[in-house]
């Protein structure tokens, strides 16, 4: 039996959804406030194809085709900031999300 697969683009809404939702919860309000001013202009939200390191991270017993990897950031002249990198699965009926936060300078 295939699986139910939802369209990276819907996938990858969602994914931006969650960011937004648990972002306060989990980012600097320096952060935060900076993604909020430069979002617009600079922000990004790109997806691709789960990198190997989620392997190491997570036991995942599915294809990696039910998932997408989806980064969260700014674009900046002297390089990118991500602020969340986010496993997610494009599997209807296996639901599955896990994000990787940006760590703030004091930890």
């Amino acid at each position: 039996m295939s699986a139910r697969l939802c369209s990276v683009e819907e996938i990858t809404h969602q994914a931006y959804e969650i960011f937004q939702q648990l972002a306060p919860d989990n980012l600097s309000a320096k952060d935060i406030e900076q993604f909020n001013l430069h979002h617009q202009d600079y922000g990004f939200i790109e997806d691709s194809e789960p990198d190997d390191s989620w392997q190491d991270r997570l036991a995942l017993e599915s294809e990696s085709e039910h998932f997408v990897q989806v980064l969260v950031g700014i674009e900046y002249e002297d390089g990118d900031e991500v602020l969340a990198n986010i496993l997610i699965s494009r599997d209807l009926d296996a639901p599955f999300c896990h994000v990787l936060w940006k760590q703030s300078e004091t930890e």
